[in-house]
């Protein structure tokens, strides 16, 4: 009852909803038919033509059909928090790990995959072992990887670094001291959507990684009291706010948007020299003008390494990927079978490929390098390979509460109305 009190608590746009349903009661899930799966996602991307036939292929080979449901993005959270809390969740759901898939645990409502890997271990090695920390959680596994790896990058215009004879920042350092040198050529150094909150949180973890090490924001998911006030975050958060003091975003970046498009146009235009964004921005800009990325416009790169940081040079941080969970309850062995034979199968990975996104699955260096987009994918791919540790983008790995504090207070802190001490400060008092 703890666990289930907690999803209850956590779900703050939902809690009148869950109250009203029942939450004080565990009820079993709800599957509508003895012969029907249920599978929900999330619609504006490729699963919406992938699940459907894979669920074709479950029935023929089961007999049984699975009903999939595709929701925009706010209303698919809402509805599963209510669907968990009133004991009527769908057999398999679509989340991106981290703190919202704790609660789920906690409350029983999600099935541990880890017993049916080691009966089946080629199932666990298909996957990169560095995006799977999300959904590896108490010891055990509770979903698998099905989207793209998504980790944040350094987008940068070549013709302005060949303009500038420049080239794009390997540090910190570097990055400051290119700062003025753009400026002086007429160049926004750094193209920046504040007008969405979440485009600060791509700085902040990257920035904390490469100064704190991953140590410290596991702290914070860990609940150490004081976690928030590791100088190492202070310092990180320093640096980050005598960057927007150099002007390194310009003086309109809080009123220019990331999501209307208005921080790649201002990339693309050669207005701006770099932006920073998850991988998806690549996909974006093809989408904006596929001749001027087909031409070689384009660059990318890691993010810039920190001097002296206690974070490894590749560590990468954003979204390692999104994945499908089975739910706890009496068709659990039947949805963590769709998992394994059909959304696990090589026709899923082919179609993840073909439609633009770097699967999170070993042996793919062969089909990236004779994709059309070889460079970028092949690039990423080896990134997320490699990496020491991958660390999911903060608004997925904190609880719903935390996750909203970070963007409100970090939008204060780029906008300079906090310190960076009364940043850790908010935080802390928020996470007692």
């Amino acid at each position: 009852m703890r666990g289930l009190r907690r999803l209850c608590a956590m779900g703050a746009a939902v809690a009148l909803a869950l109250t009203s349903t029942g939450c004080a009661v565990l009820l079993p899930p709800s599957q509508g038919s003895a012969d029907v799966l249920t599978s929900w996602a999330i619609s504006g991307g490729g699963e919406e033509e992938l699940m459907p036939v894979e669920g074709e292929k479950f029935q023929q080979r089961t007999g049984r059909r699975v009903q999939t449901q595709f929701f925009q993005n706010d209303p698919y959270k809402n509805k599963l928090w209510v669907s968990m809390g009133s004991g009527t969740p769908p057999d398999t759901f679509f989340g991106w790990g981290g703190g919202a898939l704790q609660a789920f645990i906690d409350a029983g409502k999600a099935a541990d995959l880890a017993p049916t890997m080691r009966e089946h271990p080629e199932w666990r090695a298909n996957f990169l072992p560095s995006v799977m920390s999300p959904v590896d959680i108490d010891g055990g596994t509770y979903g698998i990887p099905i989207g793209g790896i998504q980790p944040v990058l350094l987008y940068f215009n070549k013709d302005v670094y060949a303009a500038t004879g420049l080239q794009p920042p390997r540090t910190w350092n570097e990055l400051l001291h290119q700062v003025p040198r753009l400026q002086q050529a007429g160049y926004l150094p750094i193209a920046l959507g504040g007008a969405d909150a979440w485009t600060y949180l791509m700085w902040e973890e990257a920035v904390v990684d490469r100064v704190a090490g991953p140590e410290a924001f596991q702290a914070v998911l860990d609940g150490e009291p004081g976690a928030w006030l590791n100088p190492d975050i202070i310092k990180a958060n320093t640096m980050l706010q005598e960057l927007v003091r150099t002007g390194a975003f310009g003086d309109a970046f809080a009123s220019t948007s990331a999501e209307l498009g208005q921080q790649r146009t201002l990339l693309a235009s050669g207005r701006a020299a770099m932006m920073v964004h998850l991988g998806s921005g690549y996909s974006d800009l093809l989408g904006d003008d596929e001749q001027w990325v087909r031409e070689g416009h384009l660059g990318w790169a890691r993010f810039p390494a920190v001097e002296g940081g206690k974070g490894h040079a590749d560590n990468l941080v954003g979204n390692p990927t999104t994945f499908m969970s089975a739910t706890a309850g009496p068709d659990q062995q039947a949805a963590v079978d769709f998992l394994r034979q059909e959304l696990s199968s090589p026709d899923y990975t082919r179609g993840t490929l073909e439609r633009g996104d770097v699967p999170p699955v070993t042996g793919m260096e062969d089909e990236l390098r004779a994709s059309e987009d070889a460079d970028y994918m092949t690039f990423v791919y080896e990134l997320a390979k490699n990496a020491p540790h991958f660390q999911q983008s903060w608004d997925q790995a904190l609880p719903p509460g935390p996750a909203q504090n970070v963007l409100i207070n970090l939008q204060k802190l780029f906008l300079d109305q906090i310190s960076p001490e009364e940043f850790s400060q908010l935080m802390e008092e928020s996470s007692r």
